[in-house]
């Protein structure tokens, strides 16, 4: 019996995600093909998918002479993560019969990529075998304390601050990321937070902190020469009185970094918004205009850029900045 069969994609020697592995092709069994109940794709043995649905497709109807709307073609979307750790596979599109009698009709050599995305941030959403109904409350979430300091953003909030000494307050300072660099550089830096989870921490760290109730600091005014805020403005339900307590303690200078929401119009065409405005407890959603408009209520002078390209650039090329940083004088 001979079976004239293909995969046409994915290419030859591409790179894919055992995750979301897409094959299309086409299968006609000759004589046979009444008795064809299905295509399968097999990897040393393994089944990774099978579908019993064939489509028309008129390019090999011309080229086999079959009659129109013959269905020959197929496609699968399959998930296949036990494929992880290998560099390349080969996929077997196998022809299955009524009588459970099988053959091999097309070979394709692929390679496949080594990261598994399950271990990023949502990661849940592309584990094949969590089949439970998502709520908004799984999606819209807000992950731990950041543990790390953005490296563009410790270096501009060093630009701004100046050279130490000088006498820093970290406002909701998470497990104190930039209280390390700055402490290490030589900067007078103390943090203050809510959560007592994040002070358990900086306890451990051996980091200077008080646990605060997030409506006053417990500090005379002008106790600090400059403040910092980052990535938290967005979390604070009314940013009003939080900026005039800070306004009160913070001498000279304020920077504050808040999540840059003019990246969505410019997203549009590629259907996607950045993960990170899905944080559940996101209050406040600012631009340029926005940010600077609050904060002139409360101090003098306001200055905003922006930093760290998200990887997605506009469909013109240009650069897109994943954050906001106003600098502000008292």
């Amino acid at each position: 019996m001979k079976i004239a069969a293909a995969i046409d994609s994915p290419a030859k020697s591409s790179l894919n995600d055992p995750l979301s592995l897409r094959v299309e092709g086409w299968l006609h069994a000759g004589t046979r093909d009444i008795e064809l109940e299905s295509a399968e794709i097999h990897v040393d043995g393994m089944i990774l998918g099978v579908t019993t649905l064939r489509f028309a497709r008129a390019d090999v109807e011309k080229a086999l002479r079959l009659p129109a709307d013959t269905k020959v073609g197929f496609a699968l979307l399959m998930s296949a993560p036990q494929l992880f750790g290998r560099a390349a596979v080969r996929l077997e599109c196998h022809a299955r019969f009524r009588d459970g009698t099988t053959v091999l009709a097309a070979v394709r050599d692929i390679k496949l990529i080594l990261h598994d995305h399950r271990k990023n941030h949502y990661g849940v959403l592309a584990r094949p075998d969590e089949t439970r109904l998502f709520h908004r409350a799984d999606i819209y979430t807000s992950g731990p304390s950041v543990s790390e300091a953005n490296p563009e953003c410790l270096a501009l909030v060093k630009r701004y601050l100046g050279p130490p000494p000088i006498r820093v307050l970290d406002v909701g300072c998470g497990f104190g990321p930039y209280g390390r660099d700055l402490l290490k550089a030589g900067y007078d830096w103390f943090g203050v937070e809510i959560k007592a989870s994040d002070c358990t921490e900086l306890a451990r760290l051996g980091l200077p902190h008080a646990q605060v109730d997030g409506r006053s600091l417990p500090f005379d005014d002008h106790s600090f020469d400059a403040g910092i805020c980052i990535e938290v403005l967005e979390h604070v339900p009314d940013p009003g009185p939080f900026l005039d307590e800070i306004k009160r303690v913070v001498r000279r200078r304020f920077v504050v970094s808040v999540p840059n929401c003019e990246l969505i119009p410019y997203m549009h065409r590629y259907v996607t918004v950045p993960w990170h405005l899905l944080e559940g407890d996101h209050k406040n959603f600012f631009t340029r205009p926005s940010l600077r408009h609050l904060l002139q209520v409360y101090f003098r002078h306001v200055e905003i850029l922006s930093y760290a390209h998200h990887p997605l650039a506009t469909p013109e090329g240009l650069p897109l900045d994943y954050h906001l940083l106003a600098i502000c004088e008292a």
